[in-house]
């Protein structure tokens, strides 16, 4: 039993299953933003100690929904140990080469700090991959989610390519508003350049955000949030959320622009939720699919670069054209009524 308050509540595991947003949303701040602030305190200088360290930090709701998912659903299940850890071991071993080849770092003169933190944050996203085969009820129902793929080809065009078309549409709109030259904003297409977009797209997936934030967002909190609102609502609140999440990152060197980048990062990000929202409501449920959105969404943002000349009527294009596509999904799928209960966007209490 544990005494809060003037009484006794239960266990802390009954505590947790009567309060699972709270606990969810008040540890992943705990958790995220001690790491994301580490490289303010410390004064890290050094630029890939700072991204590996903030890279953990941003495994947060990821870790914390596991870490919960285990707590609310502790039974044991029959797993495969050994499939599991071979197919974890050859994760591991890729996602450490995958880093070790985007971040430039070279094998003969590694410090063993960064040695570690690759190795800590190849651990963290070979773990997710590999839950799927959890021997935790919990834990395996979360993840499994990573394994809904039969969602059909269409999702995965509008994963991939819906994002990148938003950004160069607004480019489009920057360039011919400004009367720039349009090889501004052409890529440059060769197989280095196509190397370098798949290399970031699988670094920045599975390192830098997507596959650590999906978990947590769209895979813990959004089907509790629609079992007590609509898609609409529990929407507006995850975004709102979310956004303020991300405010360390703006001061730790991650993202440039201080507080005003912040404040702007609401006209964009709210719409943007509710295109993610879409996505996974459409999909049964797949956090394969937001991952890939959002692994699409890092990636376009960093790969294109925004010529200074069109970076005003740019801006404008863009908030506008995701706040447009976030009201057209909202009338079309009617978002403001609420999801059947066996939904499988839906978490069954």
């Amino acid at each position: 039993m544990l005494f809060l308050g003037g009484g006794y509540v239960g266990s802390i595991p009954e505590l947790i299953k009567n309060n699972q947003l709270k606990f969810y949303f008040t540890l992943t701040f705990v958790v995220t933003w001690v790491f994301f602030v580490l490289p303010i305190l410390f004064s890290i200088t050094d630029p890939i100690i700072a991204v590996l360290v903030s890279a953990i930090g941003g495994s947060g709701p990821a870790l914390v929904a596991i870490v919960l998912s285990g707590a609310i659903k502790p039974k044991k299940l029959e797993t495969q140990n050994l499939k599991r850890w071979t197919i974890f071991i050859i994760f591991l071993v890729l996602i450490s080469f995958l880093v070790v080849l985007y971040l430039g770092i070279s094998l003969n003169t590694i410090s063993i700090t960064i040695l570690i933190l690759i190795i800590v944050n190849a651990v963290i996203a070979a773990y997710i991959i590999t839950g799927g085969l959890a021997a935790h009820e919990g834990i395996r129902e979360l993840l499994n989610k990573l394994y809904i793929w039969k969602v059909g080809l269409k999702w995965y065009i509008v994963a991939l390519l819906i994002f990148p078309a938003i950004t160069y549409l607004s480019l489009f709109f920057g360039v011919f508003t400004t009367g720039s030259p349009l090889s501004e904003i052409l890529p440059q297409i060769s197989i280095n350049a196509l190397y370098g977009a798949i290399l970031s797209f699988f670094y920045i997936t599975l390192i830098r955000g997507p596959l650590r934030e999906e978990i947590g967002w769209r895979g813990f909190a959004l089907p509790r949030l629609q079992n007590l609102y609509s898609p609409l609502v529990a929407t507006l609140i995850l975004a709102v959320i979310w956004t303020v999440w991300h405010l360390p990152l703006y001061y730790n060197g991650m993202y440039p622009g201080g507080f005003d980048a912040f404040l702007t990062r609401f006209t964009w990000n709210i719409g943007l939720t509710f295109l993610f929202t879409w996505i996974y409501n459409h999909t049964r449920g797949s956090l394969l699919l937001v991952t890939l959105f959002h692994g699409s969404i890092n990636t376009v943002g960093t790969l294109i670069i925004t010529p200074p000349s069109i970076s005003g009527p740019y801006s404008l294009a863009y908030i506008a054209l995701i706040n447009i596509a976030a009201i057209v999904v909202i009338i079309v799928d009617k978002m403001w009524r609420k999801l059947p209960e066996d939904h499988g966007a839906v978490y069954k209490y």
